[in-house]
């Protein structure tokens, strides 16, 4: 196993038991920049994918359409938006504190901040695949969180303000692309694109046996 894979999974094997201290590793190790931005694109894609393995389960019609919008076009817009996310807190944050922040530093503590995405599969389970999604979405913003206050070195409420700023730019936006007639939205925004479908009367989905 080479180093900095092995390096990389004992790092997220800590993560998941809830070790902050992660953070302040990844933000000082230039070379932890590669395995976070990867770590960021493959959580953001298992997201969506666990949206798409929900409409799968759910016996939704349309599926290789949908699977191209939510799990390819959604896992490019989701990261994009996430960079605008990192941009809104570090300049939120900035704003309230005049604290400098080294945006290298903080790529690698919230790419790695990222992980809890990865468990988007999960929203296969039947009957709990909606409530899966919004916890996956709310732990991801409390590890983005300690991600953005170990590079700022405090925590506090100008933080964690910076963060939801964040974190509203990307959820608004992710909420404005995922319309009935496009299912781009990952995880939950995909019911968002049914709701919005029957409201509007613009598309009809099948439901097959």
């Amino acid at each position: 196993m080479p180093p900095a894979f092995g390096s990389t999974a004992a790092r997220l094997r800590r993560l998941i038991a809830l070790d902050t201290a992660v953070f302040d590793e990844v933000r000082l190790d230039a070379g932890a920049t590669v395995p976070a931005v990867l770590i960021a694109a493959a959580s953001l894609f298992l997201y969506a994918l666990g949206g798409w393995l929900w409409w799968v389960t759910s016996g939704l019609g349309d599926r290789p359409t949908v699977f191209l919008k939510t799990a390819v076009l959604g896992t490019a817009f989701s990261g994009a938006l996430w960079v605008a996310w990192l941009v809104v807190a570090t300049a939120v944050l900035q704003r309230l504190t005049g604290l400098p922040l080294r945006v290298e530093q903080l790529v690698r503590a919230a790419g790695f901040a990222c992980w809890p995405l990865a468990l988007g599969p999960l929203m296969a389970v039947p009957s709990v695949s909606f409530g899966v999604g919004l916890f996956l979405l709310g732990a991801w913003v409390v590890a983005t969180n300690e991600a953005l206050a170990s590079v700022a070195g405090r925590r506090g409420g100008a933080v964690a303000l910076a963060n939801l700023a964040g974190f509203g730019a990307w959820v608004v936006v992710m909420s404005l692309l995922s319309t009935g007639a496009n299912q781009i939205g990952p995880g939950p925004f995909l019911a968002e694109s049914i709701w919005d479908a029957i409201a509007s009367a613009n598309v009809i989905f099948q439901v097959t046996g």
